[in-house]
């Protein structure tokens, strides 16, 4: 096989990954709270020892790799007018209860679920410095400083986490995030600010989106274009003049 030909196969990969971001990205335009995800491309060489390869081979036979990560900028804020519905001011994210484990959010669309537990839209528990939230019948208030009350009443605050490292957070869906294993747990949100009856729009640009999609597929038929090209037409040309 044609040296290079698997640094075109994983570019042709790389690119597949990026489109597949891309799109999510689009997907969410206007999920609340969401968080668009970059895409950042690494060259590997293959050659275990690059020292001793030649500067041509070298050049050919790199891998290319994608990896992505979470733009956190924040987004717009829309008033609601919704008591349950919520927006973060600053640096700081929901603690959310899931099956999996703890995750994080910014996602401030709630609801109470059939046992009066606050919720998120997918139906995870909220939760407060106290554990879930249980919330009954009556005025829900909650201030800047994300204390819950009801008709006056304390019942808690919401339990606003903060990272070292917030860029290494694990994107899950649905506007949850996760940690990498290893890092340091999650503190609590000095800075963060707490706007009842708004909701934190999603950081995409569909404009910049779309021309960055434009980009990626006009990258990956050029990549086609040249696997194409090593497969059949070099080969043709080999096949026609060596034996002469």
């Amino acid at each position: 096989m044609h040296s290079g030909i698997y640094t075109a196969y994983s570019g042709l990969k790389a690119q597949m990954s990026a489109l597949d971001t891309l799109a999510n990205n689009l997907a969410n335009a206007n999920t609340a709270g969401f968080k668009e995800q970059k895409s950042f491309f690494t060259a590997l060489h293959a050659a275990a020892e690059s020292s001793r390869t030649p500067q041509l081979d070298a050049a050919i036979n790199t891998a290319v790799a994608v990896s992505s990560m979470p733009d956190l900028t924040g987004g717009s804020l829309a008033e609601t007018h919704r008591d349950l519905d919520l927006a973060i001011v600053g640096k700081g994210f929901l603690t959310v209860q899931t099956p999996a484990g703890q995750r994080y959010s910014r996602n401030g669309s709630l609801a109470l679920n059939a046992q009066s537990v606050l919720c998120t839209s997918e139906g995870f528990p909220v939760l407060g410095e106290r554990g879930p939230i249980v919330l009954g019948p009556g005025k829900i208030i909650i201030n800047e400083q994300g204390e819950i009350l009801v008709d006056g009443a304390r019942i808690d605050r919401l339990k606003i986490a903060a990272f070292e490292s917030p860029g290494t957070l694990i994107c899950e869906g649905g506007s949850l995030f996760a940690q990498p294993q290893g890092a340091p747990a999650a503190g609590a949100a000095s800075d963060a600010g707490i706007r009842q009856g708004y909701l934190e729009q999603s950081n995409v640009n569909p404009v910049l989106s779309m021309v960055r999609l434009v980009e990626t597929m006009r990258q990956f038929e050029a990549i086609q274009k040249s696997i194409g090209l090593m497969l059949n037409e070099m080969d043709a040309k080999a096949i026609e003049k060596l034996p002469r």
